[in-house]
């Protein structure tokens, strides 16, 4: 889910030498952080993946000096904390949304050849590398002042908004840092991932054990508030609690995660042997989720930026709602007591869906054009994923056929091979796409505990570092085996 597995495995010709050139100069000023000369053990990659998320966390909680103290902190839409891992008015304001955001624009240049590129090659990978970077940190600027100017933060004098734009850029630049150290080897996975995964657990931990008292008398936590229940003989106001942690929420975070637990387990196991020895028999698993969280994180950040252009848009040229035009894209209303701006209307309303079934009852035809919305955007996305992604059934015969193997019964040719698997890739992919794209939407009208996405995101987070740890500890114990399976 990082910059590198985001870019990876694609294929195209060389970048021309006027722009390789360009980007080759521009990467030796950009600070980085070296691959390690060694092997790292597994102790000191958990080490240093524990210290990038203390660190992430710890600036997660400090708020920017210079806001005004009427300015709201952490009351961003919550898709948009948990895509971009941000939290508003902090360190994090801008959270990985830069690193994604770059990831997304360099990808799709990519797959429609307009940056040519062989990611083969070990050159033209790090030429990737280098770019996704350098963009990252013009994102990183252009939406530092755009929240700076663009009243996210309130009134701001000009020293105050100097001084805020140079602390959010110089801020995610380092998140940036942490997020290269992980993926060069020092630690375990991508940046990206783990502040994601670490955002959504703290969101449910927080769901679940908030000590914090409501209007109601209630605790926020729905256990805490669940044995204040119990003590007084009441569970009826727990049931529903709009906004905040309720029964139904949590029965839906439990089923939920169940669900897409055996839902990373399904597979389709297609038969194949070893071409020179044939007694030798193996599966290739295809699992239905075959395109994992990517395309759900594409459809997300694209509906993620909608809201914050369409915001921008809002305060600076259409703050009446009065601009037919502007109107398109999004109309917007502040909360009482300051805060982030409220889609009521427009396109940015229905990339932002309802939160609970109170939502839901008030507006179904938002429900139903966000849900079908975001499946349409995950299956599109699934699909172009497949073809850059190395996922396409040509690549995945190709690969068999260069590991010596073979479907038993069929010619042993990457035409044949890509012919008979095309069928399953076809259909786990768009089936694939519809099922996250309809978890990521449906799940939260039930007001699940971090958003449907938000669990779908850590689940599969999840699952992937279970499967680093077991191939770290398998290297670690048997040498010869981690060569075997690429590891350095």
């Amino acid at each position: 889910m990082g910059r590198e597995r985001i870019s990876g495995n694609l294929s195209g010709e060389i970048m021309s030498t006027p722009v390789r050139t360009f980007f080759e100069k521009v990467s030796r000023s950009l600070p980085e952080i070296k691959k390690p000369g060694r092997k790292v053990s597994l102790g000191e990659k958990l080490m240093w993946t524990a210290l990038a998320l203390v660190i992430y966390l710890w600036m997660g909680d400090t708020i920017l000096y210079g806001i005004p103290s009427t300015a709201v902190v952490g009351q961003t839409p919550l898709l948009l904390n948990i895509i971009f891992a941000a939290n508003q008015g902090t360190l994090t304001t801008l959270g990985i949304g830069p690193i994604v955001t770059a990831g997304l624009i360099l990808q799709l240049l990519v797959g429609a050849e307009i940056i040519k590129l062989d990611l083969s090659k070990p050159e033209d990978r790090g030429l990737f590398t280098s770019a996704s970077k350098m963009l990252a940190i013009v994102v990183t600027v252009f939406e530092a002042v755009a929240f700076t100017f663009g009243g996210f933060f309130g009134p701001l004098n000009q020293n105050q908004a100097l001084l805020v734009l140079v602390q959010l850029v110089a801020a995610t630049v380092v998140i940036i840092m942490l997020d290269e150290m992980v993926q060069k080897g020092w630690g375990l996975g991508s940046g990206i991932s783990l502040f994601i995964a670490a955002g959504v657990a703290q969101q449910i931990f927080l769901s679940l054990f908030s000590p914090i008292t409501l209007d109601d008398g209630f605790f926020q936590g729905i256990i805490l508030a669940l044995a204040q229940g119990f003590a007084v003989g009441n569970l009826t106001p727990l049931i529903i609690r709009g906004f905040f942690p309720d029964v139904v929420g949590l029965v839906a975070t439990v089923t939920l995660i169940l669900i897409l637990i055996y839902l990373e387990s399904v597979r389709i196991e297609i038969p194949i042997s070893y071409a020179r020895f044939s007694g030798y028999r193996a599966k290739y698993p295809i699992k239905l989720l075959y395109v994992s969280n990517i395309p759900i994180i594409f459809a997300s950040t694209i509906f993620s930026n909608i809201y914050y252009i369409g915001s921008i848009i809002w305060s600076r040229f259409n703050p009446n709602n009065d601009n037919l035009l502007l109107n398109l894209i999004g109309t917007f209303q502040l909360p009482e007591g300051g805060g982030q701006p409220i889609p009521t209307g427009g396109l940015a309303y229905y990339t932002l869906g309802p939160r609970n079934l109170i939502d839901v009852s008030a507006d179904p035809v938002r429900a139903v054009l966000y849900a079908l919305l975001l499946t349409v955007f995950a299956v599109l996305f699934a699909k172009f994923w497949v073809q850059i992604g190395g996922l396409s059934p040509e690549k995945v015969a190709k690969q068999l056929i260069n590991a010596g193997m073979q479907i038993p019964g069929f010619r042993r040719s990457p035409t044949v091979i890509a012919n008979v698997i095309r069928k399953y890739i076809s259909a786990v992919t768009i089936l694939g796409g519809i099922i996250i794209g309809l978890v990521g939407s449906v799940a939260d009208y039930f007001n699940v505990f971090g958003s449907g996405i938000g669990i779908l995101l850590m689940v599969g987070i999840l699952y992937q570092y279970y499967q680093l740890l077991v191939r770290e500890r398998v290297s670690e114990m048997y040498p010869a085996l981690g060569r075997l399976l690429g590891e350095e």
